[in-house]
């Protein structure tokens, strides 16, 4: 794992807004082409229980990705990055363990979103969801890597941490197959017309 750095960075053409999704976002004021690198997170990493600590000393909201198993990354205080909103149909991904990056082709003027569920792998963690996405799922949990179609759709997308934890989930049949697999029943026993 590599050493974050100190300080976050945002992409020149980004700058903070009023959002539809909740109080300011980050917005880009220029086309930006999928894979663009417009956010690298720094600070400095911290184990599960200095994380739980941090967070139950303060009142304010503590900006933090998960890194590795035990290991998260508690952003820099009062960077701009802060501002980088959740939408349940987001723009960017993950391309390394601190840096966010086009995933599609973004317009001027539009907001820059990530799904939370992409940098946390905490069950505890839950986030009422304010975006207009149609694929909008309301709340935001820590353990939403494991819902399949967001597994399928985030696909190299996610923090390398929580990729692992996708790739390992989908290496192992569900039991349903498993099932089939051991009685020796085809997958589906329905006939076809």
């Amino acid at each position: 794992m590599r050493v974050p750095p100190a300080a976050c960075w945002l992409h020149p053409s980004v700058e903070v807004r009023p959002s539809p999704v909740a109080g300011r976002g980050l917005f880009t004021t220029v086309d930006l082409p999928a894979g663009t690198v417009v956010s690298r997170l720094g600070g400095r990493l911290v184990s599960t229980i200095e994380l739980a600590a941090v967070m139950s000393s303060t009142d304010a909201y503590v900006d933090s990705i998960v890194v590795d198993e035990d290991c998260h990354l508690l952003l820099t205080p009062g960077s701009k990055n802060r501002f980088g909103n959740h939408g349940c149909d987001p723009n960017l991904g993950w391309v390394d363990e601190y840096s966010l990056a086009a995933m599609v082709d973004v317009l001027a003027g539009r907001e820059l979103l990530t799904d939370y569920a992409m940098s946390t792998a905490d069950p505890d963690y839950v986030l009422r969801c304010h975006c207009e996405s149609y694929r909008c799922r309301q709340m935001v949990a820590g353990d939403d890597w494991r819902i399949p179609q967001l597994q399928v759709r985030y696909r190299g997308w996610w923090v390398p941490y929580v990729q692992t934890l996708v790739d390992r989930l989908s290496a192992i049949p569900s039991a349903t197959a498993a099932r089939r697999a051991a009685s020796g029943r085809p997958p589906s026993s329905r006939q076809g017309s």
